[in-house]
């Protein structure tokens, strides 16, 4: 059983509900390294999970992935390139060589025109290099998720349907999203915040993530407020960044 789940009330919970959930969990980020080697990213987490939310799908999930490719330059093309600029050259040089002729005889107000006139006559190269299209990288897969939370016990505890326990889930993914700072180091060190896994239920073929970043929360309070000036409702956008790079076999 998850440590907060959202919607926990009737007609969601049970076994006679057939929606998909997202089931959230986070571990423990130890160390880093320097190389992204096997599958987790670079990263050594610890094994044991340490909080888990269960969410009900939201109407829509955005899945990006972006692939980036450059101009290939060689040698060729950049020695192409300087071609280009010398063309340009030229056609300066030449330029300043006409207006410079309008001085033989001194600068007054009439050559002053003509050597505006020539200068503003220099034309640009016609010259582009083209060059071939490569690929270089494919950025981390991004999902952006918008759950909208909600609660039907407008009174205090941790019941459920409880609006505290909702709010709670939502202070608790935000403090593990960001760092803990420690003594070490003169006040400066700090611990990494913590890594998740994400897996859609009861199909995994939607979502199965391990291991991605949370890099934004943004939760959205809305009324009504309980008793205690607690929201009854909750629209909460999470983005999470995969660690381990993307390969075809990424989505097998």
């Amino acid at each position: 059983m998850a440590d907060y789940v959202n919607p926990d009330f009737e007609p969601y919970i049970g076994d006679s509900f057939k929606g998909t959930w997202i089931e959230i969990t986070s571990y423990e980020l130890k160390q880093q390294t320097a190389f992204v080697n096997g599958e987790k990213g670079g990263i050594i987490v610890d094994p044991t999970p340490a909080l888990s939310w269960k969410f009900l799908a939201p109407n829509q999930i955005m899945e990006t992935i972006n692939n980036t490719w450059e101009p290939w330059e060689t040698i060729s093309s950049r020695m192409a390139g300087k071609g280009k600029e010398l063309v340009q050259l030229g056609n300066e040089l030449s330029g300043v060589w006409e207006a410079m002729g309008q001085v033989k005889h001194g600068i007054n107000y009439g050559t002053v025109g003509k050597i505006y006139k020539k200068l503003t006559n220099i034309t640009k190269a016609k010259f582009k290099v083209d060059t071939p299209l490569v690929y270089e990288n494919t950025e981390r897969r991004e999902w952006t998720m918008e759950f909208n939370l909600s609660s039907v016990n407008p009174g205090g505890g941790l019941g459920k349907g409880s609006a505290e326990k909702m709010l709670e889930s939502v202070r608790m993914l935000e403090s593990s999203s960001t760092p803990v700072r420690t003594d070490a180091f003169e006040g400066l060190g700090i611990e990494f915040p913590y890594v998740f896994t994400i897996e859609s239920k009861p199909d995994e073929n939607l979502m199965n993530v391990e291991y991605a970043a949370l890099t934004s929360v943004q939760p959205t309070f809305k009324a009504p407020y309980d008793e205690n000036g607690r929201p009854m409702m909750i629209d909460l956008t999470l983005t999470f960044k995969e660690l381990s790079p993307v390969y075809s076999d990424s989505f097998e």
